[in-house]
């Protein structure tokens, strides 16, 4: 990832929060990107032809925000990016060709490839330190997707998928922040409902925030329809309780949010029920498997490469990880990069390439994570978030020159009522505040020491 990709992130993250908090806040944001990295498919037990080649690229993003010098939000993902090459393509089509016109490089002798885009939200935590109350993890996450738009400049990508697998733990990011008296956790259940409706309204902010209707009647791409799926392993839909949200974002409100349900036609987010892989195919060949996700582990082990996807799912309702009385959520969507809002204006040119200047190594990255996770790190009251925050900061500045950009919000007062239709609501209906903390994987990482 090049320094100017960082950058589309850190604008559409800080444009969000701008737009979207109630007016008068000041937060500040890092945004942190590693190079790209080749990795292993994500769908390693598929067998592919002798004419067919596949390679991965990753890359890991960590977003944290401050107020006040704390620490108060942050996320982490992995995205990926596999491009396919099927030769066989371009040896039919090069017996029609004469050997001159395909040493000059006719564009039918060229193996045919395709490129597609896939982000795994691993982590979202927030430390109970906010001095006003506001929907700040939700508008973190609407920011992040709307940062995807920085895909659309990749040649042959159609749509990006979003993917996350939600599961409730009282920290994740932010050591100790568990004991935060300002700190709320929701069940299980309510956590899965928080999620869709965050994933409903993030979704309809990346494809509608800078587009005025206008723009959207003039230009038929923008009508395309997101597609969003929800499973709960060893649950059905009645049993879970969970109605599938479904509106227009053609129109938006004057925050740049999506308009109410009914509005005219357009870009909408449409939720399904279940998994979006067909429930006979056999799981190996078309569930993509993510680092530290319970469905990479299950079909790692051998009697796995037999399962097809409705047989995945109900070992993963009996797993130590989705079951024994956890209720956890896999949440995917396919995001058209047609849809999608334009990059912003005021980008140096070239700002999206495949350049990894200035990046991070994987292993630098890591050594962020383990500063951040190092045994001396506490989260558990203001002061101690301040002091852990200020050693984070200055080993940020003095190893790695980080840049923070500061956010001063606009947005409009927060809605005491929940439509929700507003990044501000809970559309779990419940009067407790959106959950400050979410656990999206059960990696377990082994703490080494570095030198802050």
């Amino acid at each position: 990832m090049s320094k100017k990709e960082q950058l589309v992130i850190s604008k559409s993250v800080a444009e969000c929060l701008r737009k979207q908090l109630p007016a008068g806040e000041t937060l500040s944001v890092r945004v942190i990107c590693t190079s790209d990295h080749p990795v292993d498919s994500l769908t390693p037990q598929r067998k592919y032809g002798h004419f067919s080649a596949t390679s991965t690229l990753s890359r890991r993003v960590l977003i944290l925000v401050s107020q006040n010098s704390c620490l108060v939000a942050g996320i982490e993902a992995h995205e990926f990016v596999t491009t396919a090459v099927d030769v066989s393509c371009s040896l039919h089509n090069s017996s029609t060709y004469s050997q001159q016109e395909i040493d000059k490089g006719s564009p039918a002798a060229a193996p045919a490839a395709t490129v597609t885009v896939n982000t795994s939200i691993l982590k979202v935590d927030t430390t109970g330190e906010l001095t006003t109350r506001m929907p700040l993890a939700r508008t973190l996450v609407a920011g992040y997707l709307h940062s995807l738009q920085r895909f659309s400049c990749v040649g042959g990508v159609t749509n990006i998928g979003v993917h996350l697998f939600a599961r409730a733990q009282p920290e994740y990011l932010f050591a100790q922040s568990k004991k935060s008296s300002g700190k709320h956790i929701l069940s299980d259940m309510a956590l899965i409902k928080w999620w869709q409706g965050t994933m409903h309204l993030g979704l309809g902010y990346a494809v509608s925030a800078g587009k005025s209707q206008d723009d959207q009647s003039a230009d038929p791409s923008c009508a395309a329809s997101i597609l969003a799926h929800i499973a709960i392993p060893g649950s059905t839909q009645s049993e879970a309780s969970l109605p599938l949200l479904s509106s227009s974002v053609s129109n938006t409100d004057n925050n740049g949010l999506p308009a109410e349900s009914g509005a005219a036609s357009g870009s909408s987010v449409k939720w399904v029920w279940g998994s979006p892989y067909p429930k006979n195919d056999l799981a190996c060949n078309c569930v993509l498997q993510f680092p530290d996700d319970p469905i990479t582990r299950l079909l790692s082990e051998r009697h796995g490469a037999f399962w097809s996807v409705s047989m995945l799912f109900e070992m993963l309702a009996i797993s130590e990880e989705c079951g024994s009385g956890h209720r956890t959520a896999y949440i995917s969507a396919s995001i058209p990069v047609a849809s999608l809002s334009p990059l912003p204006s005021d980008l140096p040119e070239q700002s999206v390439n495949t350049a990894d200047e200035g990046a991070l190594s994987f292993d630098a990255y890591d050594d962020i994570l383990v500063a951040l996770f190092d045994h001396e790190m506490d989260f558990s009251d203001r002061e101690k978030s301040a002091s852990s925050t200020a050693r984070l900061d200055a080993y940020l500045d003095s190893k790695h020159s980080i840049p923070v950009v500061t956010v001063t919000t606009s947005g409009p007062p927060l809605s005491q009522k929940s439509t929700g239709t507003s990044l501000g609501n809970n559309p779990s209906g419940s009067a407790a505040a959106a959950p400050k903390v979410n656990d999206l994987t059960m990696a377990v990482r082994k703490k080494r020491k570095v030198e802050m």
